[in-house]
């Protein structure tokens, strides 16, 4: 029996990943509606948050893949085999959290939980398991910057320390966005 998580990308509903256009595109402007570029877009969420810092909040080693200029990627990946797996993306968004959220439907698989960071405007995880796995996804927004965190662990008995290393993950996002982000 094929098993299949709905993951809820919040990217999807701008079109675009890791908040960069075309690199000739002025900043500002957006082919997506209400998402917008950054001024420069050699920012990466993985410049602000170690991969030691991740093993830390996860209680198991990562390694880190950045992507490369025009190509950005920000997965912190297992060094243990079967461990949990985080991806970072962002987008620049110039509507509210709310609006964000109704645009992808607002009714998604799995529970949502809003969350309290004092250094974001708004927050929220949704965490979705089955017999095979777990999957965590988790939305921030600090300022004009939503960043979603992707997590996956194959054994279903990491929820709660998969959900705790996202928050965790989600906490260290918005206390170090950008100062863009509070503009």
């Amino acid at each position: 029996m094929r098993r299949t998580l709905l993951v809820v990308p919040l990217l999807l509903l701008a079109g675009c990943s890791g908040g960069g256009g075309d690199e000739d595109e002025p900043a500002g402007a957006s082919p997506h509606g209400g998402a917008t570029t950054p001024a420069a877009t050699s920012w990466n969420p993985c410049d602000d948050v170690e991969p030691e810092e991740v093993g830390e909040l996860l209680g198991s080693a990562v390694t880190e893949e950045d992507g490369e200029p025009g190509a950005m990627r920000c997965t912190y990946l297992p060094v243990e085999e079967g461990g949990p797996t985080l991806d970072v993306n962002y987008l620049w968004f110039d509507g509210s959290f709310a609006e964000a959220w109704e645009t992808i439907g607002g009714d998604v698989a799995g529970r949502v939980s809003d969350l309290d960071l004092p250094t974001a405007d708004a927050a929220r995880t949704v965490v979705q398991v089955t017999d095979d796995a777990v999957v965590v996804t988790g939305f921030v927004q600090t300022g004009g910057l939503i960043e979603s965190v992707n997590a996956i662990v194959l054994d279903p008995g990491q929820r709660d320390s998969l959900l705790r290393a996202t928050r965790g993950l989600l906490r260290l996002l918005s206390e170090r966005a950008p100062e863009r982000a509070a503009g």
